[in-house]
């Protein structure tokens, strides 16, 4: 691509800002590592609330805390959808650009006043407060960001390898899952447990809002993406009252796109979260796996997940997204009973069955920011993917971990199982039912979510 290719042309309409490979990269860097990092801020909590949860929660019993603690990490999924809407909106006026800068800041600011937050023996209840507040801020925030760096990746990438390109979101994700994991490891290696019940579980934090605010100077010299650039330039009104009800309304027209997505992430939330995140926490509470080699489980199998994401998107670069997801689909209901049923007090078994679950989970996860971006037309893009994404989030990914432990510590673990069964094969028929896109120029994406709203309508 030569720099003659930064205007738009009808052969090629998504070029980028800056049509360099060397551009592209430092792009695509800034996005996924302010990304990664923003997931670390996210994931630390999940991975660490074994550790804090009597912090900020008063009762004798240690798995009431814990149900407690889990109980604030969905509600910062519920404040999601807020976010991937009114982000989600300025995104879509005032650009992807902006959006991720300023995700990017709350993020940060969040973890850091997680990190210094008072405890429940200091203040009371008000520890909780604190807790559930901070957690909410995070949520919304969380909800814009994937709305904006989803759009952002899509429309800067080719389309013949705009699932490739985006697959680098998900290992950007993965990644500050990996590291919020690798710090547990690290610290539960050299800190005893009730050193990091103590004061421990606060470094995770403070370190993620140091790197957050890092992530942040990189964002900022981004250029807007060209699709986007086009749209504003067409339409480049103020935001209104009036010209927010007419988004609405468009986002509206556009229901049966992101009832397709929401069905879409919803299996694929509740297995991630179960197999990428929660795993060790799990492990170590109900099957009395050592804390230490638990964290580090979670590191090899994710470090796997990594590797076999650009594989899966190539494969739905080549044959399609619809293929992969039906295939993930169906492997999930197969092989959920039997992933369960190898969990016991090894480490080594809990590495290896979170290895397995997460390269099945690579397959439709590759392929969601480029699936989910053709599926939607520039002007709605960044609303539509985040409401869609964070709806599905708040609904499915966010109750996982909390499910799971309840049902598990009621002896009805059979129950969960189920329940991921239900939503692989529901993903599945999604799948099936939904319009292939592999390919397509973004600019025809507007034809493509009109196909898809008719189908439901």
């Amino acid at each position: 691509m030569t720099s003659s290719s930064r205007n738009d042309t009808p052969q090629n309409p998504e070029a980028a800002p800056s049509s360099t490979f060397r551009a592209k990269a430092r792009m695509i860097l800034a996005v996924n590592m302010g990304n990664s990092l923003e997931w670390f801020d996210w994931t630390v909590f999940a991975i660490f609330a074994v550790y804090f949860s009597n912090q900020f929660f008063h009762s004798a019993n240690e798995v009431s805390n814990l149900l407690s603690t889990m109980a604030v990490f969905a509600a910062g999924f519920v404040m999601r959808p807020i976010g991937g809407l009114l982000f989600g909106l300025v995104a879509d006026r005032r650009g992807r650009k902006f959006v991720m800068v300023l995700t990017m800041t709350l993020v940060a600011a969040s973890s850091v006043l997680i990190a210094v937050a008072p405890t429940y023996d200091q203040i009371g209840v008000f520890a909780s407060l604190w807790l559930l507040l901070v957690r909410c801020i995070q949520g919304v925030a969380h909800g814009g960001e994937q709305g904006g760096s989803y759009t952002y990746i899509a429309e800067v990438a080719r389309p013949d390898n705009r699932a490739l390109w985006g697959s680098t979101i998900i290992m950007s994700t993965v990644g500050g899952t990996v590291l919020a994991t690798l710090l547990g490891a690290l610290m539960r290696t050299a800190i005893d447990s009730d050193a990091m019940a103590d004061w421990g579980w606060r470094i995770p934090f403070l370190i993620g809002g140091a790197l957050g605010f890092f992530a942040l100077y990189l964002r900022r010299g981004l250029e807007e993406s060209a699709a986007f650039a086009d749209h504003s330039n067409e339409d480049n009104e103020p935001i209104t009252q009036s010209s927010a009800r007419s988004a609405l309304h468009d986002i509206w027209a556009q229901r049966g796109s992101i009832l397709r997505v929401v069905l879409l992430v919803g299996g694929t939330s509740v297995f991630s979260y179960t197999w990428s995140v929660n795993a060790p926490a799990y492990a170590i509470s109900f099957h009395h796996v050592n804390d230490k080699l638990a964290m580090w489980a979670g590191v090899a199998a994710n470090l796997v997940f990594i590797a076999a994401l650009p594989l899966a998107a190539l494969l739905a670069d080549r044959f399609g997204r619809r293929l992969n997801n039906i295939v993930w689909g169906l492997a999930v209901a197969c092989i959920a009973f039997p992933l369960s049923g190898m969990l016991d007090d090894s480490a080594r078994t809990l590495a290896v069955t979170m290895s397995l679950a997460l390269v099945i989970q690579a397959l439709a996860a590759s392929t969601q920011v480029a699936w989910f971006a053709e599926l939607f037309a520039t002007k709605t893009r960044a609303a539509g993917i985040g409401i869609a994404v964070s709806l599905a989030g708040a609904i499915f990914g966010g109750t996982a971990p909390y499910l799971n432990s309840w049902l598990t510590s009621r002896g009805a673990a059979d129950t969960f199982t189920w329940y991921v069964i239900v939503l692989a094969l529901a993903a599945a028929v999604t799948a099936y039912f939904t319009h292939e896109t592999k390919g397509i120029d973004l600019t025809e994406a507007k034809k493509t979510s009109q196909k898809t709203a008719a189908r439901v309508d």
